[in-house]
């Protein structure tokens, strides 16, 4: 999955750069966003090695915001690295002889690169699209299991996957913008383990939609 990102990723930066570019400033920009998150029902398996149990859980739309830091390499092109923090949500848990839990949440803290192509929306100038795919790294994600709003137990790891941007852009000026637009992960399975003991795990989906509003500055 890494190297196929990589790949996509040079292979749109390489035809970012035969694209002639404007020969003005503010190239770099960056820029921050908060919205929701939006994670599908899944099932969570618990094993210590020798034995499992599931339970199915839904999540609330929860927390999601981040910041992006970008290089116009052409009028169409650009490259971001971004920084991402997810945090969504779960009512009570039935896992078995591990417990049982009153909630509990799955976040996410992410670390990106994407590459975007943009494209004009009407004839003002002022109003851009853009869609392009990335990778991130996804440098802890945890699962926290509470009972009276007190953390019982945590599972971690690190892992990574691909993901989509979508959205649209509003130039103020020829600094300014704001910004709303729309980003699927796909993290697939993910295993995480107790820190104290890496024989016990957890296993969940996450695949994750993400919807957010914001705003930057070119320099």
């Amino acid at each position: 999955m890494v190297r196929i990102a990589w790949i996509a990723t040079l292979a749109v930066s390489a035809l970012a750069l035969s694209s002639p570019a404007k020969a003005d400033e503010n190239r770099w920009y960056v820029a921050g966003s908060v919205g929701l998150g939006e994670l599908g029902s899944t099932t969570l398996t618990y094993s210590d090695g020798a034995t499992s149990e599931s339970a199915s859980v839904s999540f609330d739309a929860s927390f999601a915001g981040g910041a992006t830091v970008g290089y116009r390499i052409s009028d169409r092109f650009s490259i971001e690295g971004e920084v991402m923090y997810r945090r969504n949500e779960f009512d009570a848990a039935q896992l078995g002889d591990f417990g049982t839990y009153s909630g509990g949440d799955f976040a996410s803290l992410g670390i990106g690169i994407n590459a975007l192509y943009r494209f004009p929306i009407g004839s003002s100038g002022k109003l851009s699209g853009y869609i392009g795919p990335g990778y991130l790294y996804l440098q802890e994600i945890d699962i926290d299991f509470d009972n009276n709003d007190q953390q019982e137990v945590s599972f971690e790891t690190d892992d990574g996957g691909l993901q989509l941007k979508v959205g649209g852009r509003y130039d103020f000026s020829d600094r300014w913008f704001m910004e709303a637009g729309a980003t699927y992960f796909a993290g697939g399975n993910i295993t995480m383990a107790l820190p104290s003991d890496s024989r016990q795990t957890l296993s969940a989906e996450y695949d994750h939609w993400s919807f957010s509003l914001g705003g930057g500055l070119r320099f």
